[in-house]
């Protein structure tokens, strides 16, 4: 038979007192005498009551890199939401910036330094395999939110760029397109990742692979276009690695007197803030952040709670935007 478990308001009940006297006797607290206090606490132990635990918070540690080359808004975006789910988590925080110099020389952060102890550590961004595994040394429960590499066998959070480039590709082929290019930075995983996501749905549909619309970004591109133009083989729709990829690309198209969407299409991925003032507004996926950063905090506590569960690798789908820079043909 399952006992029932003593509270402050059967001791009250018992003492003939009010329970915020009793939690005051309990804890010590002024305003009751000592007489007062050792009978309560004597009651209380006649009764059996265990005084409950204090909830100690987990103390985390968030590691951020610089962003991308350009002032990329989701970056912002991201840290915000991992302090947000933190704090509705009920965690202690602290963030650092660990540039990738420190990370070479295998410099500790500054608090970890300084002997602060940290329960996890979140890592946002690409940070090299040894500087991972000397910051693990120091605190066992680690996930990485971004920056995927194959190489990593830690729990990571990130976005599934196979499913946006699939996603993506078949918005344009439901709409009447072929001629599909693919803008990017081919040496960036996230970039291989969406390349098969397009070319599976190019097969799925039929349509033939053609890798000279597999373009670079970079100060060839002009020429390229220009060339493509010229030879009447210009794709009638690009699908861009992200939004300033594509702002760039709206730019060189004007200057070559190219309309969007009027003679081609373009559709861009990341929701940025400069994907809705762009002329036209792009078409974009939008990546789900804040979703993200609560998928990274609770997989984090689950680590600790877990230790030794298998690591996991959660890929978040992208949910596309409609604007106004696709054209149904």
């Amino acid at each position: 038979m399952k006992t029932k478990k003593v509270t402050i308001t059967h001791i009250a009940e018992a003492m003939g007192l009010s329970p915020v006297s009793i939690s005051r006797a309990l804890g010590n607290q002024p305003g009751i005498s000592s007489e007062l206090k050792e009978a309560v606490v004597k009651k209380a132990a006649e009764m059996g009551y265990i005084k409950p635990k204090k909830h100690t918070p987990a103390r985390i540690l968030v590691l951020h890199q610089k962003p991308y080359s350009h002032d990329n808004s989701n970056f912002s975006f991201m840290v915000q939401g991992i302090e947000l789910a933190l704090q509705k988590a009920e965690s202690d925080y602290s963030i650092e910036f660990v540039d990738k110099e420190n990370q070479n020389k295998l410099i500790l952060p500054y608090r970890l330094s300084r002997g602060f102890k940290f329960d996890g550590v979140i890592l946002i961004g690409r940070f090299n395999l040894e500087y991972a595994a000397f910051i693990h040394q120091q605190i066992p429960n680690l996930i990485f939110y971004t920056g995927y590499s194959p190489a990593y066998d830690y729990d990571s959070v990130w976005f599934s760029f196979l499913n946006a480039g699939y996603k993506q590709c078949k918005y344009l082929l439901d709409r009447g397109h072929r001629r599909i290019a693919f803008l990017s930075d081919p040496s960036a995983y996230r970039n291989k990742e969406k390349k098969t996501g397009i070319t599976s749905a190019l097969e799925d549909y039929g349509v033939p692979v053609d890798d000279e619309l597999f373009l670079s970004r970079g100060g060839e591109l002009p020429a390229k276009l220009s060339a493509l133009q010229a030879e009447g083989r210009l794709p009638s729709a690009f699908i861009c690695d992200h939004d300033f990829t594509a702002v760039e690309l709206l730019r060189i198209l004007q200057e070559q007197g190219i309309k969007v969407p009027g003679d081609v299409s373009v559709l861009s991925s990341g929701n940025t803030e400069v994907s809705a003032f762009s002329l036209p507004a792009l078409t974009t996926m939008d990546l789900n952040i804040d979703y993200s950063c609560r998928t990274v905090v609770a997989t984090l506590l689950k680590r600790m709670a877990e230790p030794g569960k298998p690591a996991e690798n959660i890929a978040i789908l992208s949910t596309l935007v409609e604007r106004d820079s696709v054209r149904e043909l």
